[in-house]
């Protein structure tokens, strides 16, 4: 599921030394893997309000502001690591949408249409 690890470890001594395009090409290459796993754990009552690919862009936003602090200190595989920032923005959209009692999509309920009114009013 996750990229190939030799290819990633270019990257990140790449992106340590300060080259942009390395950069770029880390998060790309663990885009669509991201994108699985929010696809993935994110609740279907979630994602009827908020898209995955805005979750998958909030991920690598995350990755890419903090990326400098894991290069410092990587305590774990890079994959893991951008695994466990996806898995935080799921918990923080849950936490929004779902706990949250004024916006909780438990709360939402469908509109029902009066027998007789399905018609257009002309």
């Amino acid at each position: 599921m996750w990229p190939e690890t030799e290819n990633t470890q270019e990257l990140l001594v790449g992106a340590e030394a300060g080259d942009d395009d390395a950069v770029n090409d880390l998060l790309d290459r663990h885009r669509e893997a991201v994108r699985r796993l929010v696809q993935m754990r994110l609740d279907r009552q979630i994602r009827q309000r908020v898209a995955v690919s805005d979750v998958v862009q909030d991920v690598l936003i995350s990755a890419h502001r903090r990326l400098q602090d894991y290069l410092k200190s990587p305590a774990m595989p890079f994959h893991l690591w951008i695994r466990q920032i996806a898995k935080d923005r799921i918990i923080d959209a849950h936490r929004r949408h779902r706990v949250s009692a004024k916006r909780s999509v438990d709360r939402e309920r469908p509109l029902v249409v009066p027998a007789g009114m399905h018609g257009s009013t002309m």
